[in-house]
């Protein structure tokens, strides 16, 4: 015996919907380009630890990558989430930071048409802040280190610049990088060859970036301050 008509096309819209949704789960493939954690020490004090996922999401037409990160020292917690292009220029970036559990910084910000356009709220209150942002830039937030991984895919040549957006200090900077070359550093126990950057900042203190052939980020050192891989990537 035949069902009622409104049966049959409660049915059909349900056959529709599941494959519209196969449809976009075959057209949209995300794929898992780096995730771990870094030990942070403050000479040979463990003072923070960073755990993040870097995610790329691939259509037909375009291809995004997404960043986030939960960076906690003693009583500061920091949760940066990061979106950016093909080529790695940001489209939006956000940040909040808490100290013990009482929010000291929330920003949200879009990147376009050469501005970074944020809303910041802070205990004082809310504010809008804009500035030119050059074609190219970056975004590498102060104590952030998987965020160096987008320099890494940036390399070329020996020496370069390249600009870079610290959000949280509503500033662009210009970024000096030299490859130095290769090294043996040890992640988790685990010997290594790795390949060794040198950045700095006018004004700034020098860091030192060593990566995997992927441009993972295995190591980062900054004045007395170094964040390093609880393990190898997989």
């Amino acid at each position: 015996m035949m069902g009622s008509p409104r049966r049959w096309l409660r049915l059909a819209l349900a056959a529709a919907a599941v494959a519209g949704g196969a449809r976009a789960a075959i057209s949209q493939q995300i794929t898992v380009v780096d995730e771990g954690a870094f030990t942070i020490f403050r000479q040979a004090t463990r003072v923070g630890r960073e755990t993040f996922t870097i995610r790329r999401s691939e259509t037909p037409t375009e291809k995004i990558y997404e960043a986030s990160a939960s960076v906690e020292f003693d009583t500061q917690r920091l949760s940066p989430a990061l979106r950016t292009d093909d080529k790695y220029a940001p489209l939006a970036y956000q940040m909040e930071v808490r100290t013990n559990d009482q929010l000291q910084l929330r920003l949200k910000g879009v990147i376009g048409r050469g501005r970074f356009s944020a809303r910041v709220r802070t205990p004082n209150g809310e504010a809008a802040k804009e500035y030119i942002v050059s074609e190219g830039a970056l975004v590498i937030d102060d104590d952030v280190f998987h965020q160096y991984y987008f320099l890494a895919q940036r390399i070329h040549g020996t020496s370069f610049t390249v600009p870079v957006v610290i959000p949280t200090r509503n500033v662009q900077v210009t970024m000096r990088v030299q490859v130095v070359g290769v090294e043996r550093v040890t992640i988790g126990g685990t010997p290594t060859d790795a390949r060794r950057l040198n950045a700095t900042l006018a004004g700034g203190t020098p860091r030192d970036i060593w990566i995997d052939g992927q441009g993972r980020v295995l190591k980062v050192t900054m004045g007395d301050v170094t964040a390093l891989r609880d393990e190898l990537p997989h």
